[in-house]
């Protein structure tokens, strides 16, 4: 076994310790205890190497473990949490990022909370629902009076254990608020500007539902989209199209990479075009956590286009994983976007080449063929996490995937031009947004189409871990049957000669 193998195995030992830890504590101590018992037989079996290697991958399950174990709240903190259930307070803080403006209600996330009363820091962070009006920005610094609550589980959704793993302890539902401070410094708060005045220039070049959809695409902004236009989207699994999610910056970065490549631009501009696009894109957002992760391992699949040789993206995306789990070891259980970006990218690390193997006698024209098994391969790795997170799944979704995300890019790409145009000269940004507007409509057109097709669409309960474990077991065998099975023919071979 190569180096490389030895170290994806490693790294595959250490990202299943921290998902074990997840669902199962042992006390700390007991794991270190373990560690270096382990540590000290791989020194006394230096001529073992079989043994050796069993030990090495039991020792980085156990640092999983130990990573996640030490992230975990103590139980005098839990029990300070719990202190301040149901409690009325006056607390100050800032925002967090840019409100999320849905249903006419706004999410403001707080950090920096303080209980003005008894003069005390709160740990963590808070949610705070308010209404649409007034607004709030990212950054100002807020005072409000209600009753704070732990966040409690719905729908069979460990939702309290989703926030407290991203460091929020509780929520707030529409208390008294006051502007203390507005901060009007700094580049988030440019960038918060900029996105608010971005959003208003599509809005008046763009009917609805397309303003909303170019808001979404564009900026993050998904305020104006309706929940019958959303509901369409989540019956086709076209959902991701709108949302900053891995799986939507990984598939758009290499559509977006081929595009340029079926346009004449050569690999070495092509590359670099598109990390620039997605940099600046996520710049655009506000730098949240969840596309600068999409980011990461976007970049790392277009460098391994960019060299041609996909396969060896393998080891430093699943490096990129493991410094991401050791930075927030939650992200793997609790984080969809991470799941699905981490998932998406090796299935097309993995399955892509082999679609791409047995379908090599038909054209790519325009790199269509390309497009179609890049969406398939991201899809088949992300299947059943898509199904458990969303509940729901239709036949149609590659079909109507692949008809929409070749113009993605376009859209992306064809809105932010708009928008800089609309800063200069909005009549003229409004009589150049008639192709895109064109593109929009037969994206909502074909979503609408396949939405309709009640017989394709299946709802599902949430699969439990053992299905989840099957799928990808029978995934990766199938894949690398004609592997297992030289391996085996080889090994008979040996025997008999013996």
């Amino acid at each position: 076994m190569t180096r490389s193998k030895y170290f994806l195995l490693f790294c595959a030992a250490f990202i299943s310790g921290i998902f074990l830890g997840s669902y199962f504590s042992i006390q700390i101590w007991i794991l270190f205890l373990e560690a270096g018992f382990f540590i000290s037989l791989v020194f006394l079996l230096r001529d073992n190497k079989n043994a050796r290697i069993i030990l090495l991958l039991a020792i980085f399950i156990l640092l999983g473990f130990i990573r996640i174990e030490s992230g975990k709240l103590s139980k005098n903190k839990i029990s300070e949490i719990k202190s301040l259930d149901n409690q009325e307070a006056l607390i100050s803080g800032e925002i967090l990022q840019a409100p999320e403006i849905k249903n006419e209600k706004q999410k403001i996330v707080i950090k920096n909370i303080k209980n003005i009363e008894n003069n005390s820091n709160i740990n963590g962070k808070i949610i705070v629902y308010a209404d649409h009006y007034p607004e709030y920005n990212f950054t100002d610094k807020i005072r409000f009076k209600g009753k704070i609550k732990i966040p409690e589980d719905f729908d069979g959704f460990a939702y309290r254990d989703y926030l407290f793993s991203k460091g929020i302890y509780y929520i707030a539902y529409y208390p008294e608020i006051e502007i203390v401070e507005k901060n009007d410094a700094g580049i988030n708060f440019q960038i918060s500007q900029f996105r608010i005045y971005a959003n208003n220039i599509i809005k008046k070049i763009f009917p609805e539902p397309q303003a909303g959809i170019v808001s979404a695409m564009t900026l993050g902004i998904k305020s104006s989209i309706s929940s019958k236009t959303l509901e369409s989207f989540n019956k086709t699994g076209t959902r991701h199209i709108i949302a900053i999610s891995g799986l939507h910056m990984t598939i758009v970065s290499i559509v977006f990479m081929y595009l340029l490549l079926a346009v004449g631009l050569r690999r070495n501009y092509a590359f670099y075009f598109a990390i620039l696009g997605i940099a600046f894109f996520v710049a655009l957002v506000g730098f949240p956590s969840s596309a600068v992760r999409a980011f990461v391992m976007g970049g790392l699949i277009l460098f391994a286009v960019k060299v041609g040789r996909l396969n060896s993206a393998c080891n430093a995306v699943v490096f990129a994983g493991v410094l991401m789990l050791l930075y927030d070891p939650n992200l793997l259980r609790y984080d969809t976007g991470f799941q699905l970006s981490f998932l998406a990218v090796l299935g097309i690390i993995y399955i892509y080449p082999r679609l791409d193997f047995y379908l090599k006698k038909y054209p790519d024209c325009l790199k269509i063929k390309t497009m179609f098994l890049i969406t398939i391969s991201a899809q088949i790795a992300t299947l059943p996490i898509i199904i458990n997170s969303f509940g729901s799944f239709s036949l149609f979704s590659v079909f109507a995937n692949v008809l929409i995300l070749p113009f993605v890019p376009v859209v992306m790409l064809g809105g932010l031009l708009l928008i800089i145009i609309g800063f200069v000269n909005l009549f003229v940004a409004q009589i150049l947004s008639w192709p895109i507007w064109l593109i929009l409509s037969y994206q909502i057109e074909i979503i609408k189409l396949f939405a309709s097709l009640d017989f394709g669409y299946f709802s599902f309960e949430k699969f439990n871990f053992l299905f989840i474990a099957v799928y990808y077991a029978v995934l990766v065998l199938g894949f690398n049957y004609s592997q297992i099975k030289a391996y085996i023919s080889f090994n008979k071979k040996i025997n008999n000669f013996r």
